[in-house]
Protein backbone atom coordinates (compact mmCIF):
# COMPACT_ATOMS: atom_id res chain seq x y z
CA UNK A 1 0.00 0.00 0.00
CA UNK A 2 1.30 3.44 -0.91
CA UNK A 3 -0.07 6.98 -0.83
CA UNK A 4 0.06 7.11 -4.63
CA UNK A 5 -3.37 7.24 -6.23
CA UNK A 6 -4.00 4.30 -8.53
CA UNK A 7 -5.67 6.19 -11.34
CA UNK A 8 -5.76 5.46 -15.07
CA UNK A 9 -6.26 8.93 -16.52
CA UNK A 10 -2.88 9.02 -18.27
CA UNK A 11 -4.00 6.13 -20.44
CA UNK A 12 -6.98 8.13 -21.69
CA UNK A 13 -6.46 11.91 -21.89
CA UNK A 14 -9.77 13.69 -21.52
CA UNK A 15 -11.28 11.23 -19.04
CA UNK A 16 -10.68 13.69 -16.22
CA UNK A 17 -13.50 15.79 -17.64
CA UNK A 18 -16.29 15.48 -15.11
CA UNK A 19 -14.55 12.59 -13.33
CA UNK A 20 -15.63 13.90 -9.93
CA UNK A 21 -19.21 12.88 -10.77
CA UNK A 22 -18.21 9.28 -11.46
CA UNK A 23 -15.09 8.37 -9.48
CA UNK A 24 -14.73 6.18 -6.37
CA UNK A 25 -15.41 9.12 -4.07
CA UNK A 26 -18.67 9.80 -5.87
CA UNK A 27 -19.69 6.15 -5.52
CA UNK A 28 -18.85 6.03 -1.81
CA UNK A 29 -20.79 9.26 -1.27
CA UNK A 30 -23.76 7.76 -3.09
CA UNK A 31 -23.55 4.57 -1.02
CA UNK A 32 -23.52 6.73 2.09
CA UNK A 33 -26.53 8.66 0.83
CA UNK A 34 -28.49 5.44 0.32
CA UNK A 35 -27.65 4.08 3.78
CA UNK A 36 -28.45 7.44 5.38
CA UNK A 37 -31.79 7.66 3.59
CA UNK A 38 -32.65 4.20 4.88
CA UNK A 39 -31.92 4.97 8.53
CA UNK A 40 -33.69 8.33 8.28
CA UNK A 41 -36.72 6.58 6.80
CA UNK A 42 -36.72 4.13 9.69
CA UNK A 43 -36.68 7.05 12.10
CA UNK A 44 -39.45 8.93 10.31
CA UNK A 45 -41.86 6.00 10.63
CA UNK A 46 -40.94 5.24 14.24
CA UNK A 47 -38.85 2.09 13.75
CA UNK A 48 -35.78 3.58 15.44
CA UNK A 49 -35.36 6.31 18.02
CA UNK A 50 -34.22 9.76 17.05
CA UNK A 51 -31.00 9.14 18.99
CA UNK A 52 -30.25 5.96 17.04
CA UNK A 53 -31.08 7.64 13.78
CA UNK A 54 -28.71 10.51 14.55
CA UNK A 55 -25.94 8.14 15.70
CA UNK A 56 -26.13 6.01 12.54
CA UNK A 57 -26.36 9.01 10.22
CA UNK A 58 -23.34 10.60 11.91
CA UNK A 59 -21.32 7.38 11.60
CA UNK A 60 -22.15 7.08 7.91
CA UNK A 61 -21.19 10.70 7.31
CA UNK A 62 -17.92 10.33 9.21
CA UNK A 63 -17.07 7.14 7.29
CA UNK A 64 -17.75 8.79 3.95
CA UNK A 65 -15.68 11.81 4.87
CA UNK A 66 -12.79 9.67 6.07
CA UNK A 67 -12.75 7.66 2.85
CA UNK A 68 -13.12 10.57 0.46
CA UNK A 69 -10.54 12.73 2.26
CA UNK A 70 -7.84 10.06 2.33
CA UNK A 71 -7.20 8.16 -0.89
CA UNK A 72 -5.17 5.50 0.92
CA UNK A 73 -8.25 4.59 2.99
CA UNK A 74 -10.34 4.45 -0.16
CA UNK A 75 -7.75 2.17 -1.71
CA UNK A 76 -7.85 -0.05 1.37
CA UNK A 77 -11.61 -0.26 1.04
CA UNK A 78 -11.15 -1.36 -2.56
CA UNK A 79 -8.85 -4.16 -1.43
CA UNK A 80 -11.30 -5.22 1.28
CA UNK A 81 -14.14 -5.24 -1.25
CA UNK A 82 -12.59 -8.17 -3.09
CA UNK A 83 -13.51 -10.76 -0.45
CA UNK A 84 -17.23 -10.00 -0.63
CA UNK A 85 -17.29 -8.90 -4.24
CA UNK A 86 -18.62 -5.39 -3.57
CA UNK A 87 -17.67 -2.25 -1.59
CA UNK A 88 -20.81 -2.10 0.54
CA UNK A 89 -19.68 -4.87 2.88
CA UNK A 90 -16.40 -3.26 4.00
CA UNK A 91 -18.08 0.16 4.06
CA UNK A 92 -20.59 -1.14 6.58
CA UNK A 93 -17.75 -2.64 8.60
CA UNK A 94 -16.06 0.74 8.88
CA UNK A 95 -19.31 2.48 9.80
CA UNK A 96 -20.12 -0.10 12.49
CA UNK A 97 -16.80 0.55 14.17
CA UNK A 98 -18.26 3.92 15.11
CA UNK A 99 -21.60 2.58 16.41
CA UNK A 100 -23.06 1.10 19.55
CA UNK A 101 -24.44 -2.44 19.36
CA UNK A 102 -28.04 -1.26 19.05
CA UNK A 103 -27.28 1.32 16.38
CA UNK A 104 -25.16 -1.21 14.49
CA UNK A 105 -28.14 -3.56 14.23
CA UNK A 106 -30.24 -0.78 12.67
CA UNK A 107 -27.66 0.16 10.04
CA UNK A 108 -28.51 -1.50 6.69
CA UNK A 109 -31.29 -3.48 8.41
CA UNK A 110 -33.38 -5.38 5.85
CA UNK A 111 -31.29 -4.26 2.88
CA UNK A 112 -28.89 -6.27 0.77
CA UNK A 113 -25.76 -5.13 -1.02
CA UNK A 114 -27.54 -5.09 -4.35
CA UNK A 115 -30.16 -2.66 -3.05
CA UNK A 116 -27.42 -0.23 -2.11
CA UNK A 117 -25.19 -0.72 -5.16
CA UNK A 118 -28.03 -0.53 -7.69
CA UNK A 119 -29.53 2.55 -6.05
CA UNK A 120 -26.16 4.28 -5.62
CA UNK A 121 -24.98 3.67 -9.18
CA UNK A 122 -28.42 4.60 -10.53
CA UNK A 123 -28.18 7.83 -8.54
CA UNK A 124 -24.89 8.62 -10.25
CA UNK A 125 -26.39 7.81 -13.66
CA UNK A 126 -29.34 10.10 -12.98
CA UNK A 127 -27.01 12.97 -12.11
CA UNK A 128 -24.93 12.38 -15.22
CA UNK A 129 -28.05 12.26 -17.39
CA UNK A 130 -29.20 15.56 -15.92
CA UNK A 131 -25.79 17.09 -16.60
CA UNK A 132 -25.82 15.76 -20.15
CA UNK A 133 -29.30 17.13 -20.81
CA UNK A 134 -28.09 20.62 -19.96
CA UNK A 135 -24.97 20.16 -22.10
CA UNK A 136 -26.95 18.79 -25.07
CA UNK A 137 -29.25 21.81 -24.86
CA UNK A 138 -26.29 24.18 -25.16
CA UNK A 139 -24.66 22.19 -27.96
CA UNK A 140 -27.91 22.01 -29.91
CA UNK A 141 -28.41 25.77 -29.64
CA UNK A 142 -24.85 26.37 -30.87
CA UNK A 143 -25.40 24.14 -33.88
CA UNK A 144 -28.68 25.84 -34.75
CA UNK A 145 -26.91 29.20 -34.65
CA UNK A 146 -24.13 27.78 -36.82
CA UNK A 147 -26.67 26.53 -39.33
CA UNK A 148 -28.46 29.88 -39.48
CA UNK A 149 -25.14 31.62 -40.11
CA UNK A 150 -24.37 29.51 -43.17
CA UNK A 151 -27.59 29.21 -45.13
CA UNK A 152 -25.82 30.49 -48.26
CA UNK A 153 -22.46 28.81 -47.69
CA UNK A 154 -22.10 26.31 -50.51
CA UNK A 155 -19.96 23.24 -50.00
CA UNK A 156 -19.32 19.84 -51.42
CA UNK A 157 -21.39 16.88 -50.28
CA UNK A 158 -19.28 13.74 -50.12
CA UNK A 159 -20.53 10.18 -50.23
CA UNK A 160 -18.25 7.22 -49.58
CA UNK A 161 -15.45 9.82 -49.23
CA UNK A 162 -15.88 11.03 -52.84
CA UNK A 163 -17.34 14.26 -54.29
CA UNK A 164 -21.08 13.86 -54.76
CA UNK A 165 -23.28 16.96 -55.18
CA UNK A 166 -23.45 20.59 -54.09
CA UNK A 167 -25.03 21.26 -50.70
CA UNK A 168 -24.85 23.96 -48.04
CA UNK A 169 -22.93 23.97 -44.80
CA UNK A 170 -26.09 25.29 -43.19
CA UNK A 171 -27.79 21.99 -43.98
CA UNK A 172 -24.82 20.02 -42.69
CA UNK A 173 -24.89 21.90 -39.39
CA UNK A 174 -28.67 21.45 -39.19
CA UNK A 175 -28.20 17.71 -39.53
CA UNK A 176 -25.70 17.80 -36.68
CA UNK A 177 -28.24 19.71 -34.59
CA UNK A 178 -30.91 17.14 -35.45
CA UNK A 179 -28.68 14.33 -34.16
CA UNK A 180 -28.05 16.16 -30.90
CA UNK A 181 -31.75 16.93 -30.48
CA UNK A 182 -32.70 13.31 -31.06
CA UNK A 183 -30.22 12.06 -28.47
CA UNK A 184 -31.52 14.63 -26.01
CA UNK A 185 -35.11 13.54 -26.63
CA UNK A 186 -34.25 9.90 -25.93
CA UNK A 187 -32.94 10.44 -22.42
CA UNK A 188 -34.28 7.62 -20.26
CA UNK A 189 -36.31 7.87 -17.11
CA UNK A 190 -33.76 6.83 -14.50
CA UNK A 191 -35.88 5.01 -11.93
CA UNK A 192 -33.02 3.94 -9.71
CA UNK A 193 -34.53 3.28 -6.26
CA UNK A 194 -34.03 -0.42 -5.53
CA UNK A 195 -35.23 -2.19 -2.37
CA UNK A 196 -35.75 -5.92 -2.58
CA UNK A 197 -33.85 -7.37 0.35
CA UNK A 198 -31.76 -10.51 0.16
CA UNK A 199 -33.76 -12.19 -2.63
CA UNK A 200 -36.18 -9.55 -3.86
CA UNK A 201 -39.02 -10.54 -1.52
CA UNK A 202 -38.46 -7.93 1.22
CA UNK A 203 -38.89 -10.69 3.75
CA UNK A 204 -36.58 -9.18 6.39
CA UNK A 205 -38.09 -5.74 5.90
CA UNK A 206 -41.62 -7.05 6.34
CA UNK A 207 -40.47 -9.00 9.41
CA UNK A 208 -39.03 -6.02 11.31
CA UNK A 209 -41.22 -3.25 9.90
CA UNK A 210 -44.54 -5.11 9.93
CA UNK A 211 -47.48 -2.85 9.20
CA UNK A 212 -45.06 0.06 8.75
CA UNK A 213 -43.42 -1.56 5.69
CA UNK A 214 -45.24 0.49 3.06
CA UNK A 215 -44.66 3.69 5.00
CA UNK A 216 -40.97 2.83 5.35
CA UNK A 217 -40.55 2.13 1.66
CA UNK A 218 -42.38 5.30 0.68
CA UNK A 219 -40.36 7.40 3.09
CA UNK A 220 -37.12 5.91 1.74
CA UNK A 221 -38.26 6.66 -1.80
CA UNK A 222 -38.99 10.24 -0.79
CA UNK A 223 -35.59 10.57 0.86
CA UNK A 224 -33.88 9.42 -2.34
CA UNK A 225 -36.01 11.10 -4.98
CA UNK A 226 -37.81 13.98 -3.32
CA UNK A 227 -41.28 14.83 -1.99
CA UNK A 228 -43.00 14.08 -5.30
CA UNK A 229 -42.37 10.40 -4.60
CA UNK A 230 -45.20 10.59 -2.06
CA UNK A 231 -47.60 10.75 -5.00
CA UNK A 232 -46.18 7.79 -6.89
CA UNK A 233 -46.44 4.06 -6.46
CA UNK A 234 -43.77 2.42 -4.33
CA UNK A 235 -41.26 0.91 -6.78
CA UNK A 236 -41.14 -2.87 -6.94
CA UNK A 237 -37.72 -4.54 -6.75
CA UNK A 238 -35.96 -4.60 -10.11
CA UNK A 239 -32.92 -6.64 -9.09
CA UNK A 240 -33.61 -9.19 -11.85
CA UNK A 241 -34.63 -6.56 -14.44
CA UNK A 242 -31.42 -5.49 -16.11
CA UNK A 243 -33.13 -4.08 -19.19
CA UNK A 244 -33.22 -0.68 -17.52
CA UNK A 245 -29.44 -0.85 -17.09
CA UNK A 246 -29.14 -1.41 -20.83
CA UNK A 247 -31.40 1.60 -21.50
CA UNK A 248 -29.16 3.78 -19.34
CA UNK A 249 -26.08 2.48 -21.12
CA UNK A 250 -27.66 2.99 -24.53
CA UNK A 251 -28.31 6.66 -23.84
CA UNK A 252 -24.80 7.18 -22.52
CA UNK A 253 -23.51 5.54 -25.69
CA UNK A 254 -25.65 7.82 -27.87
CA UNK A 255 -24.12 10.87 -26.18
CA UNK A 256 -20.67 9.60 -27.11
CA UNK A 257 -21.45 8.51 -30.65
CA UNK A 258 -23.12 11.79 -31.63
CA UNK A 259 -19.95 13.60 -30.63
CA UNK A 260 -17.78 11.09 -32.46
CA UNK A 261 -19.86 11.39 -35.63
CA UNK A 262 -19.66 15.19 -35.72
CA UNK A 263 -15.96 15.01 -34.91
CA UNK A 264 -15.39 12.75 -37.91
CA UNK A 265 -16.86 15.41 -40.21
CA UNK A 266 -14.69 18.05 -38.55
CA UNK A 267 -11.57 15.90 -38.88
CA UNK A 268 -12.18 15.72 -42.62
CA UNK A 269 -12.79 19.46 -42.88
CA UNK A 270 -9.67 20.52 -40.97
CA UNK A 271 -7.27 18.51 -43.13
CA UNK A 272 -4.95 21.14 -44.68
CA UNK A 273 -5.54 19.85 -48.19
CA UNK A 274 -9.28 20.39 -47.65
CA UNK A 275 -9.12 23.39 -45.30
CA UNK A 276 -12.86 23.97 -45.02
CA UNK A 277 -12.83 24.13 -41.21
CA UNK A 278 -10.41 25.04 -38.45
CA UNK A 279 -10.42 24.67 -34.67
CA UNK A 280 -9.45 27.35 -32.18
CA UNK A 281 -8.29 24.89 -29.53
CA UNK A 282 -5.69 22.57 -31.00
CA UNK A 283 -2.71 20.60 -29.78
CA UNK A 284 0.89 20.58 -30.82
CA UNK A 285 3.24 17.78 -31.75
CA UNK A 286 6.21 16.60 -29.68
CA UNK A 287 8.27 16.09 -32.83
CA UNK A 288 6.86 18.42 -35.50
CA UNK A 289 6.56 22.07 -34.42
CA UNK A 290 4.68 23.02 -37.58
CA UNK A 291 1.69 20.83 -36.67
CA UNK A 292 -1.48 22.04 -34.99
CA UNK A 293 -3.45 18.93 -34.22
CA UNK A 294 -7.27 18.97 -33.89
CA UNK A 295 -7.03 17.28 -30.51
CA UNK A 296 -10.61 17.73 -29.33
CA UNK A 297 -11.96 16.11 -32.48
CA UNK A 298 -9.36 13.35 -32.25
CA UNK A 299 -10.35 12.51 -28.66
CA UNK A 300 -14.05 12.56 -29.56
CA UNK A 301 -13.33 10.12 -32.38
CA UNK A 302 -11.36 7.95 -29.95
CA UNK A 303 -14.23 7.92 -27.44
CA UNK A 304 -16.53 6.69 -30.17
CA UNK A 305 -14.30 3.67 -30.63
CA UNK A 306 -14.28 2.92 -26.90
CA UNK A 307 -18.01 2.72 -26.24
CA UNK A 308 -18.92 -0.48 -28.12
CA UNK A 309 -16.99 -2.66 -25.67
CA UNK A 310 -18.65 -1.18 -22.59
CA UNK A 311 -22.13 -1.34 -24.11
CA UNK A 312 -21.45 -4.91 -25.22
CA UNK A 313 -20.59 -5.77 -21.62
CA UNK A 314 -23.96 -4.43 -20.43
CA UNK A 315 -25.74 -6.38 -23.16
CA UNK A 316 -23.93 -9.58 -22.22
CA UNK A 317 -24.57 -8.97 -18.52
CA UNK A 318 -28.29 -8.53 -19.16
CA UNK A 319 -28.38 -11.74 -21.17
CA UNK A 320 -26.44 -13.55 -18.44
CA UNK A 321 -28.71 -12.34 -15.64
CA UNK A 322 -29.72 -15.45 -13.73
CA UNK A 323 -31.94 -16.27 -10.77
CA UNK A 324 -32.29 -13.58 -8.07
CA UNK A 325 -28.73 -12.25 -8.25
CA UNK A 326 -26.28 -13.00 -11.00
CA UNK A 327 -22.94 -14.64 -10.38
CA UNK A 328 -20.71 -12.12 -12.10
CA UNK A 329 -23.05 -10.48 -14.59
CA UNK A 330 -24.28 -8.02 -11.96
CA UNK A 331 -20.70 -7.21 -10.99
CA UNK A 332 -19.72 -6.64 -14.64
CA UNK A 333 -22.25 -3.81 -14.95
CA UNK A 334 -20.48 -1.43 -12.58
CA UNK A 335 -17.21 -0.84 -14.45
CA UNK A 336 -19.08 -0.79 -17.78
CA UNK A 337 -21.49 1.89 -16.55
CA UNK A 338 -18.61 3.82 -15.02
CA UNK A 339 -16.77 3.74 -18.36
CA UNK A 340 -19.85 4.86 -20.28
CA UNK A 341 -20.58 7.69 -17.85
CA UNK A 342 -16.96 8.84 -18.10
CA UNK A 343 -17.06 8.77 -21.89
CA UNK A 344 -20.44 10.50 -22.10
CA UNK A 345 -19.49 13.36 -19.80
CA UNK A 346 -16.07 13.91 -21.36
CA UNK A 347 -17.45 13.66 -24.91
CA UNK A 348 -20.16 16.26 -24.44
CA UNK A 349 -17.80 18.68 -22.72
CA UNK A 350 -15.30 18.33 -25.57
CA UNK A 351 -18.03 18.50 -28.21
CA UNK A 352 -19.32 21.74 -26.71
CA UNK A 353 -15.83 23.22 -26.77
CA UNK A 354 -15.11 21.94 -30.28
CA UNK A 355 -18.27 23.53 -31.72
CA UNK A 356 -17.55 26.80 -29.88
CA UNK A 357 -14.05 26.89 -31.36
CA UNK A 358 -15.06 25.88 -34.89
CA UNK A 359 -14.32 28.31 -37.74
CA UNK A 360 -15.99 27.79 -41.11
CA UNK A 361 -14.07 28.79 -44.26
CA UNK A 362 -16.61 29.48 -47.03
CA UNK A 363 -13.93 30.39 -49.61
CA UNK A 364 -12.22 27.02 -49.19
CA UNK A 365 -15.57 25.26 -49.41
CA UNK A 366 -16.35 27.03 -52.66
CA UNK A 367 -12.89 26.32 -54.04
CA UNK A 368 -13.23 22.61 -53.31
CA UNK A 369 -16.70 22.62 -54.82
CA UNK A 370 -15.43 24.23 -58.02
CA UNK A 371 -12.41 21.91 -58.10
CA UNK A 372 -14.71 18.90 -58.09
CA UNK A 373 -15.37 19.91 -61.65
CA UNK A 374 -18.27 19.11 -63.90
CA UNK A 375 -18.40 15.53 -62.59
CA UNK A 376 -20.66 16.51 -59.70
CA UNK A 377 -23.30 17.54 -62.25
CA UNK A 378 -23.42 14.12 -63.88
CA UNK A 379 -26.69 13.22 -62.15
CA UNK A 380 -28.33 16.48 -63.25
CA UNK A 381 -27.02 16.09 -66.79
CA UNK A 382 -28.43 12.57 -67.05
CA UNK A 383 -31.84 13.62 -65.72
CA UNK A 384 -32.20 16.59 -68.08
CA UNK A 385 -30.48 15.33 -71.23
CA UNK A 386 -30.20 11.59 -70.70
CA UNK A 387 -32.79 10.87 -73.38
CA UNK A 388 -30.85 12.90 -75.96
CA UNK A 389 -27.23 12.05 -75.19
CA UNK A 390 -25.37 8.76 -75.26
CA UNK A 391 -23.40 7.50 -72.27
CA UNK A 392 -20.19 8.38 -74.06
CA UNK A 393 -21.38 11.94 -74.66
CA UNK A 394 -22.45 12.31 -71.01
CA UNK A 395 -19.07 11.04 -69.85
CA UNK A 396 -17.21 13.37 -72.21
CA UNK A 397 -19.12 16.45 -71.01
CA UNK A 398 -18.34 15.74 -67.33
CA UNK A 399 -14.74 14.59 -67.85
CA UNK A 400 -12.08 16.41 -65.80
CA UNK A 401 -10.64 19.43 -67.61
CA UNK A 402 -13.58 19.75 -69.96
CA UNK A 403 -15.40 23.00 -70.62
CA UNK A 404 -18.80 21.50 -69.82
CA UNK A 405 -20.83 24.47 -71.07
CA UNK A 406 -19.15 24.42 -74.47
CA UNK A 407 -19.37 20.62 -74.70
CA UNK A 408 -23.06 20.60 -73.83
CA UNK A 409 -23.83 23.35 -76.37
CA UNK A 410 -22.01 21.40 -79.02
CA UNK A 411 -24.07 18.31 -78.20
CA UNK A 412 -27.56 19.83 -77.87
CA UNK A 413 -27.33 23.37 -79.24
CA UNK A 414 -27.52 26.74 -77.56
CA UNK A 415 -30.56 26.22 -75.34
CA UNK A 416 -31.73 28.53 -72.58
CA UNK A 417 -30.11 27.91 -69.18
CA UNK A 418 -27.02 26.12 -70.45
CA UNK A 419 -24.73 28.94 -69.27
CA UNK A 420 -25.93 28.43 -65.68
CA UNK A 421 -26.41 24.68 -65.93
CA UNK A 422 -23.14 23.79 -64.23
CA UNK A 423 -23.32 26.26 -61.33
CA UNK A 424 -23.72 24.73 -57.84
CA UNK A 425 -26.53 27.17 -57.02
CA UNK A 426 -28.62 25.58 -59.77
CA UNK A 427 -28.57 22.13 -58.21
CA UNK A 428 -29.25 22.49 -54.50
CA UNK A 429 -32.66 20.89 -54.67
CA UNK A 430 -34.59 21.43 -51.43
CA UNK A 431 -31.50 21.90 -49.28
CA UNK A 432 -32.75 25.12 -47.70
CA UNK A 433 -36.31 23.85 -47.23
CA UNK A 434 -34.96 20.72 -45.55
CA UNK A 435 -32.69 22.80 -43.33
CA UNK A 436 -35.57 25.00 -42.24
CA UNK A 437 -37.78 21.99 -41.59
CA UNK A 438 -35.10 20.41 -39.40
CA UNK A 439 -34.71 23.57 -37.32
CA UNK A 440 -38.47 24.04 -37.10
CA UNK A 441 -38.81 20.49 -35.82
CA UNK A 442 -36.14 21.11 -33.20
CA UNK A 443 -37.80 24.36 -32.17
CA UNK A 444 -41.22 22.76 -31.89
CA UNK A 445 -39.89 20.00 -29.66
CA UNK A 446 -38.65 22.65 -27.23
CA UNK A 447 -36.28 21.99 -24.33
CA UNK A 448 -36.34 18.32 -23.44
CA UNK A 449 -37.58 17.70 -19.92
CA UNK A 450 -37.24 14.33 -18.25
CA UNK A 451 -38.29 13.18 -14.83
CA UNK A 452 -35.14 13.13 -12.74
CA UNK A 453 -34.48 13.54 -9.03
CA UNK A 454 -33.62 17.01 -7.75
CA UNK A 455 -30.03 18.17 -7.56
CA UNK A 456 -28.59 17.83 -4.06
Amino acid sequence: MTDTAHTRFLFAPGDLRGAEAIDDSALISAIGQVETAWIVAQGRVGLVSSETRAEVAAAIDATVRSLTDDHSQLESLGEAAESGGNPVIPFLGLARERLSAEASRCLHRGLTSQDVIDTAIGLLVSRVVRQMQARLEVIGASLVELSESHTQTLCLARTLTQPALPTTFGLKAANWAAEVNEVQAQAPYVDYVQVGGAAGTRAAIRWFAGDSTDSLLREFHMQMVGPDAALTQIPVPWHTDRVRIMSWGTHLTQCVTVGASIARDVLVGVRPEIGELSLAATGGSSAMPHKSNPTSAVLLHRNGMRVPGALSTLTTAAAEAVEERSDGAWHAEWPALSELMTLAVSSLIMLDEMIAGLTVRPDAMRANLDAAGPGIFGEKLNIVFGDRLSKDQLAAITAPGTDPVAALREAVGDEDGIAEFFTPESYLGEAEDIRRTILATIDSSGPQEIDLPPVD
